[in-house]
């Protein structure tokens, strides 16, 4: 993976980050390691960074499980997580999976299309 192509999702990342009841967003590679984005600054995770990179894994995993059904169901758009705490929301794109950390009350919905925006515009990053 290019330098480009790293900053790139990193701009990507921050423009959404720009969300005021975002927490978090990453981009997950294939294996479940992240390879971009971070927490906002100022907000700290939940989890130790160990448990971190163990949920991201198991939710690479979860999506690469639910792909066994595209031909039936169609492919994934989003998977949605409300959680007592927060909202996870997990975005497939061609290569990656960008994974976003809200507030519980935050409209997953307009979170989704502002990822999608800051992902599509930047040079080299297709969903």
């Amino acid at each position: 993976m290019s330098s480009t192509e790293i900053e790139n999702l990193e701009k990507a990342c921050q423009k959404v980050l720009e969300l005021s009841k975002v927490r978090f967003v990453g981009v997950l590679n294939p294996m479940g390691k992240k390879i971009a984005g971070g927490f906002k600054e100022g907000v700290t995770s939940f989890l130790p960074d160990k448990d971190n990179q163990k949920m991201y894994v198991q939710l690479m995993l979860e999506y690469m499980m639910r792909k066994d059904f595209d031909k039936q169901l169609g492919e994934i758009d989003y998977i949605v997580s409300r959680r007592s705490n927060l909202t996870m929301i997990s975005i497939p794109t061609k290569e990656y999976l960008v994974l976003i950390s809200c507030q519980r009350d935050a409209s997953a919905q307009e979170i989704i299309n502002h990822v999608n925006s800051a992902f599509t515009t930047l040079p080299d990053i297709k969903p």
